[in-house]
């Protein structure tokens, strides 16, 4: 081999060594090191900040002419690198606003929410088109995206990809008492009023609790329409699908899933 050819190799062979040095270090920095930075605080640091925001966005909700519906926490698996794992948290918050309102809606939303969030609503394609997002800090993400003629909005809060290490308490605080207008709906459907409700529940920024109440309602038929709706009261929304309406702070949804009727009843922030 010439000298030229076993410098070659030489070479070669260094920046091998250094690629696998640089491998090694990555691998035990993923594996030993803490977090460093913010987008890196474990799951269990990211949900009371999730939490924190929904209860923000759900007093910023809180306008009669709309009605609201809580989402579970949910919880995922995520990439936060190819080699390193993690978990993400996230909430809806559906939102039913009358015929042409969305935009109206999401604006109305982000005026409420506190200025350190800097929410802003964005109407493209000669405002047909809506976007809707905050920051909430600590990397909580609120957003949504609506055509201008929809009537349900999803808003969305997002924790991102975290580390899965810490202590993340899942369960959501204490409902309160289970509010009338679900017993006198289910009571309505011919249901089973005394039934124990499933619960989704969140802090409000003030004090006091914003909860959802769920309870089946038993068979569907779609040829009845809206049932049970106070008299005097208008539905904010009305199809196949279910129905909506709101009754001072309180937010009535019925929704047909699977040929069965689900009431959902949502207290909000005072």
């Amino acid at each position: 081999m010439t000298a030229k050819g076993r410098r070659r190799l030489r070479t070669a062979a260094v920046v091998a060594v250094w690629i696998a040095v640089l491998l090694a270090l990555s691998l035990w920095s993923v594996r030993k090191d803490p977090p460093t930075v913010a987008e890196q605080r474990d799951l269990g640091q990211a949900l009371p900040e999730l939490r924190r925001a929904t209860g923000a966005l759900i007093a910023a909700a809180g306008d009669e002419r709309w009605v609201l519906r809580l989402g579970e926490l949910r919880i995922e698996d995520c990439s936060i690198t190819p080699v390193r794992s993690g978990r993400a948290a996230s909430r809806d918050l559906t939102v039913i606003v009358p015929e042409g309102d969305a935009r109206t809606a999401l604006e109305g939303i982000a005026a409420g929410l506190p200025a350190g969030y800097r929410a802003s609503v964005t109407a493209v394609r000669g405002g047909t088109r809506l976007s809707f997002y905050a920051d909430a800090g600590e990397f909580i993400a609120i957003d949504a995206a609506a055509l201008s003629a929809d009537q349900i909005l999803t808003i969305r809060l997002d924790s991102g990809c975290r580390p899965a290490g810490g202590t993340a308490e899942v369960a959501d605080p204490a409902a309160g008492p289970v509010p009338a207008a679900l017993t006198e709906t289910l009571t309505v459907l011919k249901a089973d009023a005394a039934v124990t409700p499933r619960t989704r529940a969140v802090a409000c920024p003030d004090g006091g609790t914003a909860a959802t109440f769920v309870a089946d309602a038993g068979v569907h038929d779609s040829e009845n329409g809206p049932v049970g709706v106070p008299d005097g009261t208008v539905p904010v929304w009305s199809d196949a699908a279910g129905w909506a309406y709101r009754i001072g702070p309180e937010s009535v949804v019925v929704t047909a899933q699977g040929g069965r009727l689900q009431v959902n009843v949502t207290t909000t922030c005072g």
